[in-house]
């Protein structure tokens, strides 16, 4: 019988209670019981969602520098939207506070308009605006019409 078991075996058709005897000198083994293993801790960071109670904060700011940029863009971070007047930074460094904060915005799912040549309004994921501002003020930005330089 020994060539017919190890045929089926060899085909697959052989028991696994079959091998276990085999192995362990012609006694069954137990199956071993499985207990589950607990789920590794969730190190992730817990962020609260702002709901519709929360009062709304809208921060207007006139930075001075582009060293001031990554402070406004916490605000962002913080659900708070900002309104950004430029007007009086020299043009290069004004497109950079806009860039920079642009791409904050853009990376944090919100939206960027603009209000009027140095007047930027950047919102948040949580906020909607409805109509288009940009309809509404004129066409696109003229930097150096902006800077006085045209």
């Amino acid at each position: 019988m020994a060539f017919w078991d190890g045929l089926l075996q060899w085909l697959g058709y052989g028991s696994e209670e079959d091998d276990r005897e085999r192995d362990n000198g012609g006694k069954a083994w137990e199956t071993p019981v499985v207990s589950p293993i607990p789920a590794a801790q969730n190190r992730a960071k817990v962020v609260s969602l702002p709901t519709a109670r929360q009062s709304l904060r809208l921060v207007v700011a006139r930075p001075q520098s582009f060293d001031q940029a990554a402070g406004l863009a916490e605000h962002l971070k913080n659900y708070r939207p900002l309104i950004v007047n430029v007007e009086a930074m020299p043009v290069d460094e004004a497109r950079r506070i806009v860039d920079f904060l642009s791409g904050a915005t853009y990376a944090l799912g919100g939206m960027v308009r603009r209000v009027t040549s140095g007047i930027f309004l950047f919102t948040p994921s949580n906020i909607d605006l409805s109509g288009d501002l940009e309809e509404h003020m004129g066409g696109s930005i003229n930097w150096l019409e902006a800077a006085g330089r045209k």
